[in-house]
């Protein structure tokens, strides 16, 4: 049966394996969207892997402490070389006397012991295993959360990087276009040479920082690789399509807490660790309680030790009943136990209104980041407005001669800084929307 069993979950696994192979041939990895790169790392991360794992060792770890409430069956036989029996009939200090016995001694015996009662130990035993065993899966929902923040972040870092580069590249063509009016200026005296030097100068420092671009996308998405557990050969690069969502309509913060409170998964490991302590309380408890357990035995036995000197004779012998022990002792021993399980049952309840506390914190943090990025972006959006008038008007007056290059260099520099940070405080801004839901436990 077990054999069979462990066939059907080969067969299992090996359909699955070769259905996740056949999924991800048909994957463009140069052009990895997003939910395709989380359902990915939801398959290979190792760390997932792992709590899987940790998930079937409980599950497991359940099935087999409701084993505990069968019997226990023994066989037991032995053979044994026997000496003759010498009896002190007048005391230790005075001569015994002596009574053959038989040469051997051997048994056959079948014993059997059931658990009747044992302080309710089995019972909260089990479900000990039972709430481990949904820590672990709360555990595996939490680690699954973490990885797809983690993705999504890092594929608002190759975007980020990525529209920086073609902002980077608009500036280099018109560095390109600057120099060309510089040179014929040059060549028509109303320049001098410093002021071509410093146009290319301009664009040399727009390529060094394409490619230092060019580079941390590259890192970013290396990293996106190592989160997914991809082959070091496996060349892939991401798509950034598609990541903008509607940050309207996200609703007061005292509903959002209650959200996220029934939602977060530390904090339902902190209910279930306490439910444990609990339950570690009545098994502590069940060590005052007294014993029942039934059994017997039956077997064969020579030679017959029933009657005294032992006759040489094979004979059958059983018995059946009930034992009841009672561990005196541990009424004194079991006090402070006791005390230790009231202590961490207390701790338990204090770690419950800390997380809840912290979950609050961090609801109202989420939301105030959320809305002061919403406010930085109406500033931007004006700087860029002012900033680009301000190019538009130096630009005019250079083409002019009414500016020097300097001038026009700052003035193009405070315009793409001013576009710069307008990227940054969007993709900023989509951030702090998705760490919010993150905290909400919606992501």
């Amino acid at each position: 049966m077990i054999f069979n069993l462990i066939k059907y979950q080969l067969l299992a696994f090996l359909i699955m394996v070769s259905s996740t192979s056949f999924a991800q041939t048909n994957l463009d990895y140069n052009q990895l969207k997003l939910n395709e790169a989380i359902e990915i790392g939801l398959q290979n991360n190792k760390k997932l892997q792992i709590r899987s794992l940790q998930s079937n060792v409980a599950e497991l770890n359940e099935r087999d402490l409701k084993n505990e409430k069968l019997p226990d069956v023994d066989f037991h036989t032995g053979f044994h070389v026997l000496s003759n029996i010498n009896q002190y009939e007048g005391g230790i200090f005075k001569s015994s006397t002596k009574y053959a016995t038989p040469r051997v001694k051997y048994d056959f015996t079948l014993k059997a012991e059931i658990p009747i009662y044992l302080g309710g130990k089995l019972k909260n035993e089990e479900k000990k295993a039972e709430i481990e065993t949904e820590i672990s899966k709360l555990k595996t929902k939490k680690d699954e959360r973490e990885l797809r923040m983690q993705i999504l972040t890092a594929y608002l870092q190759v975007l980020h990087l990525q529209e920086q580069q073609n902002l980077i590249s608009d500036k280099m063509r018109e560095d390109s276009a600057n120099i060309k009016q510089t040179e014929i200026f040059k060549k028509n005296g109303l320049v001098t040479y410093n002021e071509v030097l410093r146009t290319q100068l301009q664009l040399s420092n727009h390529k060094m920082s394409f490619s230092e671009l060019d580079n941390e996308i590259a890192i970013v998405e290396h990293q996106i690789k190592t989160l997914l557990s991809l082959p070091e050969s496996q060349e892939m690069h991401v798509q950034t399509n598609d990541l903008f969502t509607n940050t309207e309509h996200l609703g007061i913060v005292d509903q959002m807490v209650l959200e996220a409170m029934e939602n977060n998964e530390s904090l339902k490991i902190a209910k279930e660790d306490l439910d444990l302590k609990q339950l570690d309380k009545k098994i502590t408890k069940a060590n005052v309680l007294p014993k029942i357990t039934a059994g017997g035995e039956y077997g064969l036995n020579y030679p017959n030790f029933m009657f005294f000197p032992p006759e040489e004779h094979l004979y059958r012998f059983g018995m059946v009943g009930v034992n009841i022990t009672v561990p005196l002792s541990n009424f004194f021993k079991n006090k402070q136990k006791m005390q230790i399980a009231d202590q961490k049952i207390e701790i338990a309840k204090l770690e419950i209104e800390e997380r809840e506390e912290q979950i609050t914190h961090e609801v109202f943090t989420a939301k105030k980041r959320l809305d002061e990025s919403l406010e930085k972006i109406k500033i931007a959006e004006e700087a860029i407005n002012q900033s680009k008038e301000n190019y538009r008007i130096v630009k005019t007056k250079y083409a002019n001669k009414l500016s020097l290059i300097t001038e026009l260099i700052d003035a193009d520099n405070a315009y793409l800084e001013a576009q710069s940070n307008l990227i940054s405080l969007q993709i900023n801004k989509q951030l702090k929307f998705y760490q919010l839901q993150y905290v909400l436990g919606n992501l």
